[in-house]
């Protein structure tokens, strides 16, 4: 694929037409596209003439601004090398990670920037997986574990029953950690190739905290859309629905689940609505701040990086639509399965 005016496209598609890695040519100074070969075609999943007159920023969600990479394409151009990673939404909407490695292109006299492209939305996860585990294992395992220790010690014939139920309730907390490591861990295994009836789901786990708190006001809003995913997708909405539920006084507390198809996308949109409290802004950082928990400054609750890490895990974003003191909204937009 080719723009028209760029004039060496012959001896483009001669050294990189057949290469096995996504290869564009940029004008540094305008970011525009010249050339991409085949693989990078496949690999954003766009046809030569769209992607020819797409701002390839428009491809991400959130990951790079438009003046951020011309930036870099400059920089490469003027003989600085340039790798950086981000997000890349495909006509499907999957979510992929790619990395881009630029450097300078020298052709006729002018100077262009070379961009090699490789998706790493595998290594990207599993990154993540590590990240976490390591953070489960060494701060959430490690404080139960203390607790357990420290209370084993104040046993006494005056105050057992107080420190068995603080030992209970550790223990209670590391089952539940070991839970969510097998859950994290299958994520990475095979392909998520099992349909899911996204109002079915929603349908059941609403119904299960309907039961279990009726004096909270539900309501529920979906079409019966499907998406390709596995188990750790319940426990995703069951952590949304559960934080709204655990942070809010219950009186007066309305909570929405809505599902809506957005075919324009090729993807689904699922929100968590509720009027209770905003969310602090430590719980909220792995919306805001970037995908990677840091141990020594976040508090021990894992929830919304860990329904992070499955929505991404499934190619969708997880995204903090409003926080005000009238109204929370949580939005998950998953690709939508194929139909055949």
């Amino acid at each position: 694929m080719t723009d028209p005016s760029f004039p060496f496209a012959q001896e483009a598609a001669t050294f990189y037409s057949n290469a096995e890695v996504g290869v564009t040519i940029h004008d540094p100074a305008t970011g525009k596209l010249c050339y991409a070969n085949e693989w990078a075609e496949t690999l954003t999943g766009y046809g030569s003439e769209t992607l020819r007159n797409l701002d390839l920023t428009e491809l991400n969600p959130d990951s790079v601004s438009s003046t951020t990479f011309i930036e870099q394409l400059q920089a490469a151009a003027d003989g600085e090398p340039q790798q950086l990673e981000w997000r890349l939404k495909r006509p499907s909407g999957e979510i992929i990670w790619i990395e881009m490695r630029l450097s300078a292109l020298a052709l006729g006299g002018d100077t262009y920037t070379l961009a090699l492209i490789r998706d790493i939305s595998e290594y990207k996860m599993d990154l993540r997986h590590l990240r976490l585990l390591n953070r489960i294992v060494s701060h959430n395992f490690r404080n139960k574990l203390q607790i357990v220790q420290g209370s084993s010690r104040q046993l006494t014939g005056d105050n057992n029953a107080a420190i068995l139920d603080r030992m209970r309730r550790a223990i209670a907390d590391l089952v539940d950690l070991t839970n969510w490591v097998n859950a994290l861990t299958s994520l990475s295994r095979g392909q998520k190739d099992t349909k899911i009836n996204v109002c079915t789901l929603l349908t059941n786990r609403l119904e299960k905290y309907r039961t279990e708190y009726p004096e909270i006001n539900w309501e529920l809003d979906c079409e019966n859309v499907y998406i390709e995913a596995d188990t750790p997708i319940q426990r995703a909405f069951d952590e949304l629905i559960d934080n709204a539920v655990r942070h809010n006084e219950h009186e007066d507390l309305d909570i929405t689940v809505s599902a809506s198809e957005n075919m324009a996308d090729q993807q689904i949109d699922i929100q968590i609505i509720d009027t209770g409290t905003p969310i602090p802004d430590i719980e909220i950082q792995p919306l805001m701040d970037g995908y990677e928990p840091d141990p020594l400054e976040h508090e021990e609750n894992i929830g919304l990086w860990e329904v992070q890490t499955i929505i991404n895990s499934h190619q969708g974003i997880l995204t903090l639509k409003e926080n005000s003191s009238e109204l929370k909204i949580i939005e998950v937009t998953l690709p939508l399965a194929d139909p055949k």
